[in-house]
């Protein structure tokens, strides 16, 4: 009976049923009772083998490398029930896989399509349907905890309800979802109104829509605003965009503006005691199939733009109706954050703002890295819903 060299078999709707496979030097080809055909490389299969003397990629344990790959890939293919057996006529070596961990790794145009996050681009309407969770309950349930990493993954932002109004909590809803960040303010940066601040979120006025400290190379992450005090004027109301959304409205309306804002670098900076902060990034990043992967906007904190003189004016003009797009009210997602609220937001795709207040408030910021958060979103979703290989 054959057993799978590394990977547990997995309870995922397409596993388990293969109905045909063929091989050749170069290609082996998987029919699945869905009627998914997948072509699998064999220099793909044979790297990613993963016995004992071979090792596993995933854990770093690797032992077999590519130079020790033999030029003629030969082959006998074959497979009982879940698992699919690949014997390697010119070493001699034997390579077995789990039929999930196949499927799941399938590179064609669909399968890749169905694996890759989806979000859910939204404007003010979100106001209506804002994602939340019960803090308490994803304290004690794994499938509420998901919800939130899902929630986040998919709109870029949710909100935590129920939370303690004490300040020692922040620290804990930040070790409940990733690892705090802590930057020159500390771990956890104290939102209060004062007289003469130093930063400008100590002052009660209004702030415009913006993505944070875009001057760190890579920016923070997944930030969390906890409610201690909510503003006794009832202002200081949280305003939310989507820079995702914006982004793929800027493109319809201005596309040689948005090839701009895709290619060249923007310069972000801090100059303050103690603090010498500069970073480069496009507004808008697009990853290898030209997806949204992150957006970075904040007109505060730009700094002399540096690239060739031919590109000023019209990056400046891309820029400003970049901006005029952000501060459009139809993109705004307005919340006043109660007393014992805490929302999560992902600042590689979500602008915050506030408007103006009088009185005191104070909300605690704190920010996780976005490794670990989705990291623990994976692990989640392999222990609840059986996924593997999600981007």
């Amino acid at each position: 009976m054959m057993q799978a060299s590394h990977i547990p078999r997995e309870s995922l709707e397409f596993a388990g049923l293969v109905t045909e496979v063929m091989s050749d030097e170069r290609r082996a080809t998987i029919t699945w009772h869905d009627g998914h055909q997948s072509i699998f490389h064999t220099i793909g299969l044979r790297d990613n083998c993963s016995c004992d003397s071979c090792g596993d990629h995933s854990g770093g344990h690797r032992f077999f490398e590519l130079n020790m790959m033999p030029g003629d890939l030969a082959n006998r293919i074959s497979f009982d029930g879940n698992l699919i057996k690949i014997d390697w006529l010119k070493e001699p070596h034997s390579t077995v896989f789990d039929a999930a961990w196949l499927r799941s790794h399938c590179y064609s145009n669909q399968e890749r399509a169905r694996r890759r996050n989806k979000p859910v681009l939204w404007d003010a309407g979100l106001t209506k349907c804002l994602p939340h969770v019960s803090y308490p309950a994803a304290l004690e349930d794994q499938e509420q905890l998901l919800a939130i990493y899902d929630a986040v993954r998919t709109y870029g932002i949710c909100l935590l309800e129920d939370v303690p109004k004490c300040p020692e909590e922040t620290e804990k809803i930040a070790g409940l979802l990733s690892f705090i960040r802590e930057t020159h303010y500390g771990r956890v940066f104290e939102i209060v109104s004062t007289a003469n601040p130093a930063v400008i979120a100590n002052n009660p006025v209004p702030l415009r829509p913006h993505t944070d400290e875009n001057f760190r190379e890579p920016p923070p992450g997944i930030m969390i605003f906890h409610s201690i005090t909510a503003s006794e004027d009832g202002g200081g109301k949280s305003v939310m965009t989507d820079g995702f959304k914006l982004a793929a409205d800027f493109k319809v309306q201005y596309p040689s503006e948005y090839e701009l804002l895709t290619n060249v670098p923007i310069t972000h900076r801090r100059f303050i005691e103690g603090v010498g902060l500069r970073a480069e990034a496009p507004v808008i990043g697009l990853d290898y199939f030209g997806h949204i992967r992150e957006f970075r906007l904040n007109e505060r904190t730009m700094g002399p733009l540096d690239f060739p003189e031919e590109l000023l004016e019209p990056v400046y003009d891309a820029l400003s109706k970049m901006f005029a797009l952000s501060y459009d009210s139809k993109y705004h997602m307005s919340y006043l954050l109660k007393d014992g609220e805490a929302l999560v937001l992902d600042n590689a795709r979500v602008l915050h703002a506030r408007t103006g207040f009088n009185g005191h408030r104070h909300v605690r910021l704190t920010h996780v890295g976005t490794d670990e958060f989705y990291s623990r979103w994976r692990q989640l979703r392999h222990e609840l819903k059986g996924d593997i290989n999600l981007i």
